[in-house]
């Protein structure tokens, strides 16, 4: 063995980065078995067959503890994406993998990138035909990961309460976040403005839950008990804008995040 030989630095076999990166990657991983129940006939939790229930549960808890563990929290989320992410590429340019190995390594850096893409938030409610919605707690790109990982996990970080109405068709809204309230002002294709207080004269207009579900929809099936569940997941009545354009509600993921959303009819 030659001198040069004896410096050279070992370099740790391309299955050993192949694994470290696996592990890494589990996170995003359990996403996508999680996932799968929405193309297996009936594994979904929501009226599945018995006999699919050790199925629903296998594809559950994965995901759920990660969730609840990684992503929802901004910074550890970053983290596991940042270390999976280096720990991949590293092998990818570093390792010399063979095909197989290769194929994996890109397999899960793609699946590590696409994550935020796919786990997406949101609300419980949106417009049925003939109306469209406006999100007022919209949380934005890297707050919808956080949000999705809470509803899966059946975190609410916030309550709304509507306050109403000012007579310039501006919303006011309490958000209760933990031990913090505060009051928020949204104005409709703006966004929200955290204010001071909220004015004494709101108009408080409402319609009624009954009236207000038949501007919406939910993914819920079968849909024999859409509009059942549509009633569930509204919870509250609407508060109508003064110039009747615009329906704000809250609505809920059963045990999960609340939203506040606008409707407005665009027929």
């Amino acid at each position: 063995m030659t001198t040069q030989n004896l410096h050279k630095p070992l370099a740790a076999p391309s299955w050993v980065i192949a694994l470290v990166a696996t592990l890494l990657s589990l996170p995003f991983l359990s996403f996508y078995w999680f996932a799968s129940a929405r193309i297996i006939p009936g594994a979904l939790f929501v009226y599945r067959p018995g006999w699919l229930m050790p199925l629903s549960f296998a594809q559950y808890v994965p995901f759920a503890f990660f969730a609840m563990t990684l992503f929802g929290n901004l910074s550890t989320y970053i983290l596991a994406t940042l270390a999976s992410v280096a720990v991949t590429g590293v092998g990818l340019v570093k390792g010399r993998p063979g095909k197989l190995l290769g194929a994996w390594l890109l397999l899960i850096l793609v699946a590590t990138l696409a994550f935020p893409l796919l786990c997406r938030y949101q609300p419980a409610l949106w417009a049925a035909p003939g109306y469209q919605s406006e999100w007022v707690t919209n949380p934005g790109f890297w707050g919808g990961v956080i949000k999705a990982a809470q509803q899966v996990v059946e975190q609410r970080p916030c309550t709304y309460e509507l306050l109403g109405w000012s007579a310039d068709n501006h919303l006011y809204y309490h958000a209760a976040c933990g031990v913090d309230t505060q009051v928020w002002q949204y104005a409709p294709s703006g966004r929200p403005v955290r204010v001071s207080d909220a004015p004494a004269d709101l108009s408080v207009d409402t319609l009624s839950k009954h009236t207000a579900v038949g501007m919406m929809r939910t993914e819920i099936k079968p849909t024999v008990y859409e509009e059942q569940t549509r009633r569930m997941l509204l919870k509250s009545d609407g508060f109508i804008s003064p110039d009747g354009q615009w329906t704000a509600v809250v609505t809920q993921h059963l045990y999960g995040p609340q939203d506040v959303v606008l409707f407005a009819r665009t027929e």
